[in-house]
């Protein structure tokens, strides 16, 4: 007899309340299994690198202080290259034995200026003790003895460990997603994905993808304004931005508007539409994640370096996140706290593998959800863990002040919200984003404690919005009502123009007010299990939902 489980107990729903969830054809669920197992190797298996610092001193001066460090050091000659020992400088020469060929445990060449890759378990007592010499010339005496040049020296290398690649979770560029996984992940967000349309400047030369927007906004009730931070150069005054669908989606977009800020000051605005200022941002002094190891190095630059969920053996928790700390001044009544942030594929990829187990059942589910009210679906986000909360430590208890709204997963977005102080806060500021396993990635964290003022802005409307198929749609977005211009299809876009005033120069900011929602296409089939499907009513659940699939895509459970 079936057992049903309520609140946040831990159940298998394999064992359970076995599922028939819909098959994917085979060639998706291949790429989706590769792409998933893919992002996980990069984000969460054991992975260490070393980088390469050429010695700014002379042989001459730096020699007894590395070996007094026991450092093994290696001769290079061309493409000759030997274990170098008993080194010392005699007359202008550097001295020693050499005779021992060296074989370097790294099967790819060493890059330097970038990390390089090694196995912890097999060489670090190796690589991260290696200085390298290179010569243009040496004189051998005998089999062993070599005596070098002091002026035949043409650098000398210093390998040690780069603790900021090997805490990052996820490592774009020369050693992140190579072209294979890449392209994987085009296919696959061609394929399923199911975020909301895309935003492109289309001010520079080559179209650049900014962001999307009013993500999560699934039904009508959850329509809601967005605020996407533009580039801005002011080398123009007709600005111009594309929007398309690019996913399985109907989107319907309502307004679309800029606001123009004067001054060299740096604004962003909350979800609420409120406009700070933020000249005055601190970094944190520590960060951890919530096993309490440190990931400052990730949080505390804007770079392709950013924190994620790592963990993907053993029990996982439904949560994880980051805990920073901050200086906190005196009598300070508010703080806000800016982030560089989005969610992750793995997010967009679950959401879908969760509407499959509808089955049968998901048009029906479908209709029950548009009429559902605002407040339902968004305590059921809120109970999934699905947006990022935000908390602050207050007399030794965590209390939640706010959430952020989803971003997509295409591109990180800067984003902010204000945190009221009492005085009960710890000092230092404590403050901790918390989210589901592997749904957020956060890059940069900053927090700033200045006083709001008074923020002017100018309101600027569309001045044509030219679709693909030459139709000028601006009317339907600019205003804020009931009209709205609909993308149906993949590949629908406008070209969307603005005049920005005659006084506007490189010295403002601007952003996108935008507002809708989308409605996800799926053509579930199968006979749904719905004692299951309840199941996910439960807080939660579909946190264990994730875990468990994730583990079972990579073998880790």
């Amino acid at each position: 007899m079936k057992t049903k489980k309520t609140g946040k107990e831990k159940f298998d729903y394999k064992t359970n309340y076995p599922s028939k969830p819909y098959k994917w054809p085979p060639f998706i669920k291949l790429i989706s299994w590769i792409l998933i197992v893919a992002l996980l190797n990069l984000t969460g298996a054991c992975k260490n690198y070393f980088k390469v610092t050429e010695s700014t001193q002379p042989v001459s001066e730096s020699l007894d202080e590395l070996q007094q460090q026991n450092k093994t050091f290696i001769l290079h000659l061309e493409k000759q290259t030997w274990e170098f020992e008993d080194l010392k400088i005699v007359e202008n020469e550097l001295r020693g034995n050499a005779y021992k060929t060296y074989q370097s445990p790294i099967l790819v060449p060493v890059v330097p200026n970038k990390p390089n890759r090694y196995d912890k378990k097999s060489f670090e007592t190796r690589i991260l003790n290696e200085v390298h010499i290179y010569t243009s010339e040496l004189n051998r005496t005998d089999y062993a003895k070599v005596a070098i040049p002091l002026s035949a020296i043409q650098r000398v290398e210093i390998y040690e460990k780069d603790k900021k690649a090997t805490n990052s979770s996820y490592i774009l560029g020369g050693i992140g997603i190579g072209v294979l996984a890449y392209g994987l992940l085009v296919i696959i967000v061609a394929l399923t994905k199911s975020s909301c349309p895309f935003i492109y400047d289309l001010n520079q030369e080559e179209p650049q993808l900014i962001g999307e927007i009013y993500s999560g906004s699934v039904q009508p009730a959850l329509e809601r304004h967005d605020f996407l931070p533009l580039p801005y150069s002011g080398e123009t005054h007709e600005y111009k931005l594309k929007i398309t669908n690019e996913a399985q989606e109907i989107q319907h977009t309502n307004l679309m508007e800029l606001w123009y800020f004067e001054g060299d000051t740096s604004i962003l605005t909350d979800k609420y539409g409120n406009c700070s200022s933020t000249n005055h941002l601190l970094a944190p002094e520590k960060v951890t994640n919530l096993k309490g190891e440190d990931v400052l190095n990730l949080i505390r630059e804007q770079d392709q370096f950013f924190y994620t969920t790592n963990e993907i053996t053993g029990e996982l928790s439904e949560t994880d996140g980051i805990v920073l700390e901050f200086p906190k001044p005196e009598n300070t009544e508010n703080a806000k706290l800016v982030i560089r942030a989005k969610n992750s594929i793995i997010l967009d990829y679950m959401m879908g593998q969760f509407q499959m187990q509808f089955g049968d059942l998901y048009h029906k589910w479908g209709k029950r959800q548009k009429k559902a009210s605002r407040e339902d679906l968004m305590q059921w986000s809120y109970n999934q863990n699905v947006p990022l909360a935000l908390a602050v430590e207050r007399n030794g208890e965590w209390e939640t002040i706010d959430h952020y709204n989803l971003v997509g997963p295409m591109t990180f977005k800067k984003d902010i919200l204000s945190i009221p102080l009492d005085g009960t806060e710890s000092d230092p500021l404590r403050v901790k984003l918390e989210a589901g396993n592997f749904f957020w990635e956060i890059d940069y964290a900053a927090i700033d404690y200045s006083p709001d003022q008074e923020i002017n802005y100018r309101i600027i409307p569309v001045q044509s919005a030219i679709t693909q198929n030459g139709n000028d749609v601006c009317k339907l977005l600019r205003k804020d009502d009931k009209k709205y211009y609909t993308q149906p299809e993949i590949g629908d876009e406008a070209i969307v123009t603005f005049n920005l005033p005659a006084t506007a120069t490189g010295e403002g900011s601007l952003l996108l007010h935008s507002k809708g929602w989308y409605q996800i296409i799926r053509n579930p089939s199968g006979k749904a299990d719905r004692e299951y499907l309840e199941t996910f009513r439960n807080p939660g659940r579909f946190n264990e939902f994730v875990n468990d699939h994730i583990q079972s895509l990579t073998g880790k459970e």
